[in-house]
């Protein structure tokens, strides 16, 4: 009589004692092992008349839309989408007088995780004139579109190796602060690591 495998995932695995049946049990453990696996679809359509009963916590890759889905025990749940690939911000708005794209290149990327929109921001900003200690310096503008309901704020590194308070307005102004400390020295600001999550909020 057929057992199961030592993880408690169902699988079903013959012993010697069955009768020999090596088309059973091939396919025995291919379809328990497959509908654990990440599953692919061409679209949401197909991955419904595959599965039509689905099992809690299955996943499914959809390729017409570049997305992974997870069924949740009552509904296929998007997990991680690209909604907009890395672009940068020159393509997104404009720069402040005085302020330039350096290398690398500052851009943005907007991506759907676990139902939630997130942005994120990579790349540094050059100022020329060094920007003044204690001071707030607007850097970019966001075009239509490209902008949180309500403004956010992080820290990030400058050249002067002191943080850098860089904040986004709901009107799409990034505005970047140095500290006293840095003095007039400030001739680049980094925006990696900010991650703007739920932007609409």
């Amino acid at each position: 009589m057929a057992t199961t495998d030592d993880y408690g995932q169902g699988v079903s695995i013959a012993q010697l004692t069955d009768p020999p049946d090596a088309e059973t049990l091939a396919k025995n453990i291919a379809n328990a092992i497959v509908q654990r696996s990440n599953l692919r679809f061409a679209s949401a359509s197909a991955r419904t008349a595959a599965i039509p009963t689905p099992v809690e916590g299955m996943e499914a890759w959809l390729n017409d839309t570049d997305t992974k889905t997870i069924y949740n025990g009552t509904a296929w749940v998007t997990q991680s989408k690209l909604l907009m690939d890395w672009t940068a911000l020159s393509s997104l708005g404009s720069y402040a007088t005085g302020f330039a794209a350096a290398l690398p290149v500052p851009r943005m990327r907007k991506v759907q995780e676990l139902g939630s929109e997130v942005w994120e921001l990579e790349g540094r900003i050059a100022a020329s004139p060094a920007l003044t200690g204690a001071t707030t310096h607007l850097a970019f503008t966001f075009s239509s579109g490209h902008r949180v309901a309500n403004g956010r704020g992080f820290s990030t590194y400058n050249s002067s190796h002191y943080g850098t308070r860089v904040t986004v307005a709901s009107d799409g102004k990034l505005t970047v602060s140095v500290p006293t400390e840095a003095g007039n020295t400030v001739t680049n600001v980094w925006l990696d690591g900010i991650r703007i999550t739920n932007p609409a909020a």
